[in-house]
């Protein structure tokens, strides 16, 4: 795989409560900025797997398909809307998906062995 250092486009609130009403996940953090700055978080916050989808989307980007057998990560902090997104993936498949510079997701890309289709 090659190494991917990417600049991803900033998640918008209408994305956020569209994904919401998709998966039908009505927690107000998502949409709501008093909400969710009164539950102590910094604003309204992407849904988790809004930001998984997120970061394997930019990874198939820049992959072929046939190299991605799997995605296997972990979320560390929020990702709220408007905020600088990058993506980073080395050759040997670990990814970073950063926040206004903060890691919001790592992990790796799952590569395909050979002769695997």
């Amino acid at each position: 795989m090659n190494a991917i250092q990417q600049p991803i486009p900033p998640l918008t609130l209408e994305q956020l409560i569209r994904f919401a009403g998709a998966v039908q996940d009505f927690n107000p953090i998502h949409y709501d900025e008093k909400f969710a700055i009164n539950a102590g978080l910094p604003g309204v916050i992407a849904q988790g797997p809004l930001t998984f989808l997120t970061a394997l989307d930019a990874v198939f980007t820049h992959a072929a398909e046939a190299q991605v057998a799997g995605f296997r990560v972990r979320l560390k902090s929020p990702v709220t809307p408007g905020a600088i997104l990058a993506i980073t993936c080395n050759e040997s498949g670990k990814v970073s998906l950063t926040s206004d510079g903060v890691e919001a997701l790592s992990g790796e890309v799952i590569l395909a062995q050979a002769g695997d289709q």
